[in-house]
């Protein structure tokens, strides 16, 4: 599977090479050997992950996976992705839930314009252009080739839409969506009332480069309400404390 569904994206007709494709053999298997030694667990996933276009480090691919599979249960887990562009995130979370019963990533995503007309003509306007697919369809392609379109279903809409009839509880929740301030804010408030005790809420680009998630989560994700920050690279994340937990932090500041 893995090794056909590498070729089939890279023959896409809006695919770049992204192995190397000057690499000499032996630079080429160093580079695989470096991300397997890196990347024990799911350096195949993360390859995969590297032929979709987006932004993404290898070591945030890895978590992501980690996060897929080890805070969600084995029957029934709902992983929610806001901001999926074409895929690149949902594969590593779609990748951490085989195996499990009936399990779910819903991908929240207009698939058209960012919701900041800047941010449209800055960061994706160009890379649009080369398209010959729409930004839906290479998402669902995308999801096709890696074996996960069963898990990996595509939302389509704004965030601020979608969580306006949304019901289902959630296990883990990944914004990544517009990154303003007040857009980041707005996603953290309004879909986090459906995150699960003891689920686990994650932000992409909160190193301080982006200051909207940087700024939610220095501000949100503290006690009693959640556990410690974790980080790596740019992803950080965060457990939803259970109401144990929270009555034991509320009693030790004498709250």
């Amino acid at each position: 599977m893995f090794i056909d569904s590498c070729f089939r994206l890279l023959r896409s007709p809006d695919r770049k090479l992204r192995l190397g494709t000057f690499l000499q053999p032996a630079q080429l298997w160093n580079r695989l050997s470096a991300l397997k030694q890196n990347c024990p667990e799911t350096w195949k996933w993360v390859l995969l992950s590297r032929q979709i276009q987006g932004w993404l480090a290898d070591g945030e691919a890895d978590q992501l996976f980690k996060l897929a599979r080890g805070f969600t249960p084995h029957s029934d887990p709902v992983v929610v992705e806001l901001g999926s562009w074409k895929g690149k995130s949902s594969v590593m979370l779609a990748a951490g839930l085989i195996g499990k019963q009936n399990p779910k990533l819903f991908c929240v995503d207009p698939f058209g314009c960012d919701e900041n007309a800047e941010y449209q003509q800055k960061y994706y306007a160009a890379l649009l252009e080369e398209d010959r697919r729409s930004i839906e369809d290479t998402f669902r392609h995308n999801m096709k080739i890696c074996e996960v379109i069963s898990i990996a279903q595509p939302v389509k809409g704004y965030s601020f839409d979608i969580v306006r009839t949304w019901t289902t509880p959630i296990d883990v929740l990944f914004i990544d969506a517009s990154h303003e301030y007040p857009a980041v804010l707005r996603d953290f408030e309004t879909w986090l009332e459906f995150l699960k005790q003891d689920g686990v809420i994650a932000f992409h680009d909160a190193n301080g480069k982006w200051p909207g998630p940087t700024r939610v989560v220095q501000e949100k994700l503290h006690p009693p309400k959640f556990g410690p920050v974790n980080a790596v690279d740019t992803l950080a994340w965060a457990v939803m404390a259970s109401k144990r937990e929270k009555d034991k932090k509320s009693e030790e500041v004498g709250v």
